[in-house]
């Protein structure tokens, strides 16, 4: 019998986020609509006005933000009722409402910061002085002007603008291919019955106990990818020369300095987290001959690579998992654990579980002026109690900032995002991981925090080296293909895992076209750093205690009023130097040291009712 998920009209209100957090009722969101489409005009009465004098400055900036934090907060609401039941009609039009508003409200602010890079910085300085109101924007101006020496002429920044479309179309043509015109093979479930491999469930085949199974989904996934490796990769290295065509038109020495420039990250702290994950390599290889031996192989493949090693799987109520969060982020204190607890348990921050029409994933939504919320498809898992955990440190981290800061600061970096999510996963794996005796919720625990490593501290920083020595050779005048991608990726993973890793050249080699994140131009080693400064953190709260703490939220505080660098040096790390993710691997090490205690010798125990590998 196929269980039916419930309507959303069917859903217990208690489970669901309160919109009326953001606006009352419909009827109060549409005149908050009207509101913000009248108030346009007032906004564009600055254009060309914002050099004339301090006062008019700041009324404008100060215009811009009133009116930008209005723009957001109707589209929090249309987003938030269309992610809970995209079937919906109404919601559907709210959304496109809200799209069409914030389409004009970008334009009409757009002339804002090209006219501020028109203002000299000692007349800023200047103006500053004479309104102290202005102060509050000086961080703000100060990024503005790390741009100016590569902004060029209008007539240059017009012709950047009016490519740029053309430019983001590499990105729109892989998606198109992934999502919609690739197909995989129809293969053999464990019981026999066809199954045509999918993007939705491919992934529960592949973390299979049976490892028929496994190899049979992990091949057609991957040779479905190869089908196309021709056209992906002439999508792929299209993006790769617009990258390098922007750096040498804003006159940039790299891409790679390029990209970084934005949130004034150095390039060594690029080379700091690669250089040192690379140096720590046979950490992971030690894990590698650790599950290869607890998986009874005598050569793990690619398709061994993400079967949990687990014996049997606790169910955990959503009242149990959020329980754990708390109590595993007490050590922050009650300025942390009581709005968080308050969040969860009186505020509604959380919509629980799935519903017919509702969005799939997590994530962490808001705005300045409003609570945190949290989207959820809840399966009483651990790993969904760790999914909690870590949009909870999104939802804490937006928390502080917009408390602490005004709206201009509200939105910090990407490169400090995925430290705060991490960072409460850590916490509450360490906590379960102490007051936990259970031998076999020991094994997950541990399970699904070396997973979690994996995706961001192992295949993250490998693919970033991928990414680099792609950038590199297409700076050098090189061509990249899909044969050289292949092989490189191969390459970088065959030493990546070491001696207990059989590497299917064309079916690993093929691993970069699997992750859209490279379309985000030296994006995904902020994944590899957030996870090693938040393990870091983590790690410095649960030995020093309170003065730790205090940092942390120090850290929090900061949003965007420093550059992220600075923002992590407020907690004590320093993103340019090896230490943070030295750290990072002695706490994988310290994992790594008690599985191996756990599976002993031989082959583990699968889990129950599940096939032993073959």
């Amino acid at each position: 019998m196929v269980k039916v998920l419930p309507k959303r009209s069917e859903m217990a209100e208690d489970v669901t986020w309160d919109l009326r957090a953001v606006y009352g009722s419909d009827a109060e969101w549409e005149k908050a609509l009207q509101e913000a489409t009248e108030a346009i005009p007032g906004v564009e009465r600055f254009r060309g006005r914002l050099g004339e004098s301090a006062a008019t400055l700041l009324e404008g900036l100060q215009a811009r933000d009133a009116f930008t934090s209005k723009v957001e907060r109707i589209a929090v609401y249309a987003g938030m009722q269309v992610t809970s039941d995209m079937t919906d009609s109404t919601y559907l039009a709210h959304v496109g409402q809200s799209d069409s508003l914030a389409a004009r409200a970008a334009a009409a602010v757009a002339f804002f910061e090209p006219e501020l890079l028109e203002i000299s910085r000692e007349k800023l300085c200047e103006m500053m002085n004479e309104e102290p109101g202005l102060r509050v924007y000086e961080h703000y101006f100060d990024k503005l002007s790390t741009r100016r020496e590569h902004v060029r002429s209008a007539e240059v920044e017009s012709v950047l603008a009016e490519v740029s479309d053309v430019a983001n179309s590499a990105y729109r043509i892989h998606t198109a291919l992934e999502d919609a015109d690739m197909k995989f093979a129809t293969i053999k479930d464990g019981e026999g019955n066809d199954v045509e491999v999918q993007q939705g469930n491919v992934w529960s085949m592949i973390r299979s106990q049976d490892r028929d199974l496994r190899k049979r989904a992990w091949e057609a996934y991957a040779d479905g990818y190869l089908g196309m490796k021709n056209t992906l990769s002439t999508s792929l290295a299209t993006m790769i020369k617009r990258d390098v065509f922007y750096a040498r038109a804003r006159r940039y020495d790299s891409s790679l300095e390029a990209a970084l420039a934005a949130d004034n990250i150095p390039v060594e702290a690029f080379n700091s987290v690669i250089e040192t994950y690379r140096k720590n390599l046979p950490v992971w290889h030690r894990y590698w001959e650790i599950k290869r031996r607890a998986l009874g192989l005598d050569s793990l493949h690619g398709y061994d690579i993400d079967v949990p090693l687990v014996r049997n799987i606790r169910n955990i109520p959503y009242e149990d998992g959020k329980k754990m969060v708390c109590d595993g982020m007490a050590p922050l204190g009650e300025e942390y654990v009581g709005p968080m607890r308050k969040g969860l348990y009186e505020q509604r921050w959380v919509d629980i579980y799935p519903n017919q029409g509702k969005g799939s994933g997590a994530f962490s939504y808001g705005t300045h002026g409003t609570h945190p919320f949290l989207m959820m498809n809840y399966t009483d898992t651990l790993e969904e109690v760790s999914t909690l955990a870590h949009e909870l440190g999104h939802s804490m981290h937006s928390y502080f900032s917009w408390q602490a800061q005004p709206f201009i600061y509200s939105h910090y970096s990407m490169f400090v995002a995925e430290t705060a999510s991490n960072f409460n996963q850590a916490m509450v794996r360490a906590h379960l991981l102490e007051t936990e005796k259970d031998p076999d919720f020991e094994l997950e625990v541990l399970a699904e925090a070396i997973s979690n490593f994996h995706r961001y501290f192992f295949i993250m920083p490998t693919l970033a080296r991928f990414e680099l020595e792609c950038h590199e050779r297409v700076e050098r005048g090189e061509a990249v293909t899909a044969d050289s991608m292949n092989t490189l990726m191969a390459d970088l993973f065959r030493e990546a895992y070491g001696p207990s890793v059989t590497v299917d050249e064309d079916r690993v080699g093929i691993t970069w076209a699997q992750f859209p994140h490279l379309y985000g131009n030296f994006y995904v080693f902020q994944y590899a750093s957030g996870i090693s400064a938040a393990n870091a953190l983590a790690d410095a709260v649960l030995r020093e205690g309170e003065p730790a703490a205090t940092r942390y939220l120090d850290f929090l505080k900061a949003g965007d009023a420093l550059y992220p660098i600075d923002a992590l040096k407020l907690a004590g790390i320093d993103m340019r130097s090896p230490e943070p993710v030295e750290r990072a691997f002695g706490v994988l090490e310290r994992m790594i040291n008690r599985l191996d205690a756990l599976v002993g010798h031989g082959p583990l125990r699968a889990a129950e009712g599940q096939k032993q590998p073959a």
